[in-house]
C-alpha cells in the first residue's frame, strides 16, 4: 500500500509541476500608430455592416491583396485601394487615416478641407461579443462632403468598428455601422477569430 501511496503523491506532484503559470509574454513597447492597422499579404477582416436603410446588415471584407514594402493593396469587392505605413502613421489613398502622436487631441488636416481627430485612447472596447485591448479612436469630418466618421482601432487587430453620419438633401439623418465580425492574419493562426 505504501508503494500505491508513493505513487499517487508522485503524480501529484507531476500534476502541480504542470500547473505552474506559462512564462509571461515579453513586455511591449509603447503602442505607435502603425500597430493598429496591421497588414501584410493575406489579411483580411469581415465587418456586419448596418445599412441604415430599412434595416439591412450586409457583409463587407476587406483583403490585404498585394504588399510591397509597406505599401498594399487593400480589396474590398471590386474596389482596390492603397495603403501605406510610414513611421509616422497609416495613410489610406495618400491620407493619414492614424497618426503619431496618439493622444486625445492630435488632429491633422484631411483632403477637401476636413479635419481627422484622435477622439480617444482606451483600454479597451466591445464590440458585439468581443472585448478588444488598446483602442485609439479617431473621428474624421468633411465640411464639403457633409461626413463624419468615427473609426475605432484596436492594437495589432486593425479597425474594429466604424460609424458614418451624414444629413440627406431631404434632411433626413443616415447612419452607417459597421462591426468587425472576424479577421486572419493569414501567417498566424492564432490570430484568427
Amino acid at each position: 500500500m505504501s508503494a500505491a501511496l508513493r505513487a499517487l503523491g508522485l503524480v501529484a506532484l507531476a500534476v502541480v509541476g504542470c500547473a505552474t503559470a506559462p512564462p509571461a509574454a515579453p513586455p511591449r513597447g509603447p503602442a505607435r500608430a502603425v500597430d493598429f492597422f496591421p497588414m501584410r499579404a493575406g489579411m483580411a477582416w469581415s465587418y456586419d455592416t448596418e445599412t441604415g436603410i430599412g434595416g439591412d446588415t450586409v457583409l463587407n471584407v476587406l483583403s490585404v491583396e498585394r504588399a510591397d514594402g509597406e505599401a498594399f493593396v487593400v480589396r474590398s469587392g471590386s474596389r482596390r485601394e492603397r495603403y501605406e505605413r510610414r513611421p509616422e502613421g497609416v495613410l489610406r489613398e495618400g491620407e493619414y487615416i492614424i497618426r503619431e502622436p496618439l493622444r486625445a487631441g492630435t488632429s491633422w488636416e484631411a483632403d477637401g478641407g476636413g479635419r481627422v481627430e484622435i477622439r480617444s485612447v482606451e483600454a479597451s472596447r466591445r464590440v458585439g461579443d468581443q472585448q478588444y485591448r488598446e483602442v485609439v479612436e479617431v473621428h474624421r469630418s468633411s465640411p464639403r462632403s457633409r461626413i463624419e466618421t468615427t473609426t475605432w482601432y484596436a492594437r495589432d487587430v486593425g479597425a474594429i468598428e466604424i460609424i458614418g453620419e451624414t444629413v440627406s438633401s431631404i434632411g433626413g439623418r443616415l447612419r452607417v455601422r459597421s462591426t468587425l465580425r472576424g479577421y486572419t492574419r493569414s501567417d498566424d493562426a492564432e490570430g484568427s477569430r
